[in-house]
């Protein structure tokens, strides 16, 4: 950064003691003549305390927590993906009450007048007709949804939820980089923020009085519930699917609010009202706080191949029957062309005068708009006339006006002539600087901020803080997008008093009816639990068997009956996850080539069937339910499916590794039977387990057991490892092997957790359990589990040894397979009867098989 080399002296230890004074730009901690503004200087004494080795620890310790907590913002195309960590920089941004009470004020007059701009856009259209505000910025926006137009929101509240991007010039003065109304987002981050950095510095957090936030969520809440109907409405969060960048936002926001987490498929709109597709039915709807852009929100209406929205939610938002936060087609009034007119429409809609400028902006859709544009455009970028992107994310067209050339400046005055409503000049904000920890080091860097305000009966009230984005780069060219690897900050608001101290969770006053259940399931939330529950037990279940043929390599048992290629052979080459001519080489005494499948099935990423593909479906499906998974179990399954270790290089590696992933798929299972309640989240995890694990039981009995041959003993042996039955076994039977007893315990003893059969008559339970709910209502017709727990319990262990001519067992593989049938059979009976979404169509469409 340019400036006087003069340093801060006052503010910290080692190498963080020089920071420079600013020149020409507004620093947040470091005032023009040098001086360390007063807000800041509880948290710089509290760093001039500590020495560099304790502010790496800290800084460590944020990036464990962020990790651990699964805080995460996908940026597309980054080799993290949905894993990627949230970036945070540990230092606040910090604000004075002063300073804070001139943006409070400023951010309330905004979203009043953008509730009064939206209000008057699709209604009656008053400022267009009096020529206040050219027709081309709404009728021409490419997301001016002529659909809405007439409809009158509950309340007349066209903003119920409204944010400003914030920066703040050389003189002090703040500026609105952009509004934004069309389901602002960075609530949940600043949320998660907070409760980190207030951990990190607990004593200048205390010590400063810093605002706190959940106050504003309460009034938010508040103002909801009052424009819904009924006295405890129901309320979702409408999300575009774990896929979105923002997914673990959503999921936060969700619990914090106490709103169900959904998707568009969990909705549907009979009659004008809204539905929650839930196991006990549908569940009326009052509330959708939605992070689907308006656009997406309804293929019936809106954009027809939009997989994302709800078929039939402009027909309810008519019908003025749910509360949508914010209503459709907010993003009119996003584009940079508006920022234009913004003034003239303060003055003609609330009769005052803007507290918060915006950037100045020329709309060239006028002659002298455009002759404005062209004069000022050295000190301007370029830009869509509708783009709401942050300047130089990904995908903005912004143009530098300075790095125009004479022939590129001819073709853009051409340009606007012929298109000028279309295009834009903004001049360039650079944003204010803020002290950021580079390594131990106070650097300046670039920081916007995003304010946000929340509509209630009495007013609009901000929160008291929010998100602050560090930029990437400095000068014109600084980029403040999350989505082009901008990090966050906390956003401190102090004042001369205490800090009240309000928690959301706080109980009110009035008492509360006992309930022993939650709200009602969604169905699709039910089915990724169950398939969690099958991933998890499919990957402890390969990891055994992996474990439990690496362990024979090389042993004088590998070559022969009992040994690695044996077990391989009837256990992993069946599902392609070992070759045939890898195991007949270890036959033969090399076990080099199985030793090098089974380090790839372990480790490999790319390997189709491998250990490493299944701990995928487990991150993702959990993924997919994290709002309903507590901290502790999200963590578990973090540590499950970690992918933080080189791939094994040798057989002890592998053995090491093995070892750890099944003592961590014990703990995700002892997690959920412990420390779940039981609720329908338990009971479809557990039935995916259980289902899983039954299967798997019986596969590896008919395996092992079912065939004939030699190596009786040491495929009991192998069995029973792999089933971790074999203690039991031995204090049972003194170390007798015989195949009655062992094919009792692995498959029709109710008492071993193991056995096919201790799965069954849990499933058994289980399913009597969900008939006898609400959910059953309708009744799953239970043709399945009943009669193969009443067949597992009619048989003999001794007819099942019987041998055919060919030395096989025909009972261990008819068994085998009417447990495998009815398994399965029960995994398909329950998505059949709670979680098929019902089909979708389109207008004008046909249901397949029939002509329109």
């Amino acid at each position: 950064m340019a400036g006087d080399p003069k340093l801060i002296e006052s503010a910290a230890v080692g190498s963080m003691a020089s920071y420079p004074r600013p020149v020409g730009r507004h620093d947040a901690m470091v005032a023009a003549d040098g001086s360390v503004r007063p807000q800041w200087r509880p948290l710089l004494a509290e760093l001039a305390r500590i020495d560099a080795a304790e502010v790496t620890r800290r800084n460590q310790g944020v990036r464990r927590l962020i990790r651990d907590n699964g805080v995460t913002y996908n940026v597309y195309d980054d080799a993290g993906g949905e894993a990627r960590p949230w970036e945070l920089d540990i230092l606040p941004f910090i604000l004075d009450g002063r300073e804070w009470a001139r943006i409070e004020a400023g951010v309330v007059q905004r979203a009043r007048l953008a509730n009064a701009l939206l209000a008057d856009i699709y209604g009656p259209r008053r400022l267009v007709a009096d020529g206040r505000l050219p027709p081309h910025l709404t009728a021409g926006h490419p997301q001016f949804l002529r659909p809405l137009l007439g409809i009158d929101p509950p309340g007349g509240v066209h903003v119920q939820l409204y944010a400003a991007d914030l920066t703040c010039g050389p003189d002090g003065t703040w500026t609105v980089l952009a509004d934004r109304v069309e389901a602002p987002s960075g609530m949940g981050y600043a949320l998660e923020n907070r409760i980190v950095v207030s951990q990190t510095f607990a004593e200048p957090f205390r010590d400063g009085h810093v605002l706190r936030l959940a106050s504003f969520f309460q009034s938010m809440k508040a103002g909801l519930a009052a424009l819904a109907r009924g006295d405890r409405p129901r309320g979702v969060l409408l999300s575009p699917g774990p896929h979105n960048e923002a997914y673990f936002e959503h999921a936060f926001l969700a619990n914090y609010l106490g709103l169900s987490l959904v998707e568009g498929d969990d909705l549907t709109v009979h009659d004008g009202d809204v539905f929650l597709k839930t196991l006990n039915g549908l569940q009326r709807v009052d509330i959708v706080m939605r992070r689907v852009d308006s656009l997406f929100c309804d293929p019936l209406e809106l954009k027809a191949d939009s997989s994302l929205g709800v078929p039939g939610l402009v027909e309810a938002a008519r019908a003025g029957r749910v509360v949508l936060t914010n209503p459709l087609g907010g993003i009119v009034v996003e584009s940079p062309a508006m920022a234009a007119f913004l003034p003239d429409l303060c003055r003609a809609l609330l009769d005052e005068e803007l507290k918060l400028p915006g950037v100045p902006t020329h709309w060239c859709g006028t002659a002298a708009g455009r002759s404005a544009a062209l004069a000022a455009l050295d000190r301007s970028v370029v830009r869509d006339a509708f783009d709401t992107l942050p300047l130089f994310a990904r995908g903005s067209t912004a143009r530098l006006g300075a790095e125009l050339d004479r022939a590129r400046r001819q073709r853009l005055a051409a340009d606007m002539e012929r298109r000028g409503a279309g295009l834009v000049v903004q001049e360039v904000m650079p944003p204010c600087l803020a002290p950021t920890l580079v390594g131990t080091r106070l650097v300046p860097r670039p920081v916007a901020l995003r304010v946000f305000a929340a509509w209630t009966p009495a007013g609009y009230v901000v929160l008291p803080g929010g998100l602050a984005r560090v930029g990437q780069g400095d000068g014109e060219r600084a980029t403040l997008s999350m989505q082009s690897g901008a990090a966050g900050k906390d956003i401190w608001v102090v004042s001369d008093a205490p800090a009240e101290r309000f928690s959301l969770l706080r109980s009110k006053v009035e008492p509360l009816p006992i309930r022993r259940i939650g709200d009602e399931a969604p169905s699709r939330a039910m089915d990724n639990l169950l398939w969690l529950g099958r991933y998890a037990e499919r990957a402890e279940g390969l990891a055994r068997v992996v474990r439990a043929v690496a362990g024979r390599l090389g042993d004088d048992a590998g070559p022969g009956v009992g040994g690695a290629p044996d077990l391989a052979r009837r256990l992993l080459v069946p599902y392609a996850q070992a070759t045939e001519a890898a195991s007949a080489a270890a036959d033969g005494g090399d076990g080099a080539a199985l030793t090098r499948e089974m380090l790839a099935l372990v480790g490999d990423r790319a390997h189709p069937h491998g250990l490493m593909r299944t701990l995928l479906g487990v991150r993702r499906t959990a993924w997919s339910v994290r709002d309903r998974l507590s901290l502790d179990t999200w963590r578990s399954i973090l540590a499950l499916t970690a992918d933080d270790d080189p791939p094994p290089g040798d057989l002890a590696a592998l053995a090491a590794r093995l070892d750890v992933l099944i003592r961590r798929s014990a703990a995700l299972s002892g997690l959920s039977a412990e420390n779940m309640t039981r609720g329908p989240n338990w009971l479809f995890l557990d039935l995916g387990r259980r289902i899983e694990r039954g299967v798997a039981a019986a596969w590896i009995a008919r395996q092992l057991l079912g065939a004939g041959g030699e190596g009786a003993v040491e495929r009991m042996q192998m069995a029973l490892e792999i089933a971790d039955s074999a203690m039991t076994y031995r204090y049972r039977y003194l170390g007798t092997f015989q195949a009655a007893p062992v094919l009792d315990l692995l498959l029709l003893d109710e008492a071993n957790p193991r056995s096919a059969g201790f799965q069954i008559a849990t499933l058994a339970r289980h399913m009597a359990e969900l008939q006898d709910s609400p959910a059953g209502a309708g009744q799953m017709a239970d043709t399945s589990i009943q009669p193969l727990l009443a067949k597992l319990r009619a048989t003999d262990p001794m007819a099942l040894v019987e041998r055919a001519a060919d030395g096989g067992r025909p009972g261990v593989g008819a068994l085998a397979d009417a447990i495998g049938a009815g398994l399965v059979g029960l995994s398909d009976g329950l998505s059949d009867r709670y979680f098929r979404p019902s089909p979708r169509r389109r207008t004008g469409s046909a249901p397949r098989g029939e002509t329109a």
